[in-house]
């Protein structure tokens, strides 16, 4: 009926602590640290291992082109594990902007921008309001307008260039009533740059000058159309009797 006893220590090592980092928000192009401080002993690995500088450390930076979610594992000098994981985000910020395009003196374009949440134009001289993405621009000249697109801390650009034609005028001049046989000159000097075109041509020496000689033989109306570079056109019409 003897009895023997022996003893034994068990030892309980602690947890590493394993610190990923809050989830974060980045831009394109852009990069962040993950991570925190090391601690002595303990061996960090993340994965995956896209895009880190260096992924066996405790506070690698990261740049990643798409929305990646990593995963930090830790181990102690004592071979215990602990795990933590950090999203980081990468927003897509891509500045879009009308056309350039053509417009006529004193006439007006809406513009159109997208890829943000917020919108900055400049110069802000002839545009209805700068800081929407849809502006109604009515410049006086040519004109660059610079978009900066921006949602949080992520901005982009882009450029819109609006060439502003002259506008011409048209002047048929006052009606007139004439003998029949008889002449006289209608419209005014000519503008350079500008074409002109009148209708009907009947009883006109030249249908494309601005200011023509009229023989009508009865009474007619006469329209004239000036039109200048781009498209920009303008009309007016005179009333001639003969008698």
């Amino acid at each position: 009926n003897g009895r023997v006893s022996d003893t034994a220590e068990s030892v309980i090592f602690p947890l590493p602590t394993a610190n990923a980092g809050e989830d974060k928000n980045i831009c394109q192009n852009e990069k962040i640290q993950l991570g925190d401080k090391p601690e002595i002993g303990n061996k960090y690995s993340w994965l995956p291992t896209t895009d880190l500088d260096n992924p066996s450390i405790a506070n690698p930076n990261a740049s990643p082109k798409n929305s990646a979610q990593y995963i930090l594992t830790v181990t102690s000098e004592h071979g215990c594990i602990a795990y933590d994981t950090v999203l980081v985000t990468v927003g897509n910020n891509v500045a879009k902007v009308s056309n350039d395009t053509t417009i006529c003196s004193s006439t007006s374009i809406q513009l159109l921008a997208s890829g943000g949440a917020k919108y900055t134009w400049s110069p802000s001289t002839g545009l209805s309001d700068s800081t929407i993405e849809n502006p109604i621009a009515t410049p006086s000249s040519k004109t660059t307008y610079k978009v900066l697109v921006s949602s949080g801390t992520c901005e982009d650009s882009a450029f819109v260039t609006i060439t502003v034609n002259p506008q011409p005028s048209a002047k048929a001049g006052q009606d007139k009533t004439l003998c029949i046989g008889a002449s006289t000159e209608i419209g005014e000097a000519a503008q350079v740059g500008f074409t002109y075109q009148w209708q009907p041509t009947t009883g006109l020496d030249d249908a494309t000058k601005a200011n023509p000689t009229a023989s009508p033989t009865s009474t007619t109306q006469y329209i004239l159309t000036v039109s200048g570079s781009g498209g920009c056109t303008a009309s007016d019409k005179i009333g001639r009797a003969s008698c």
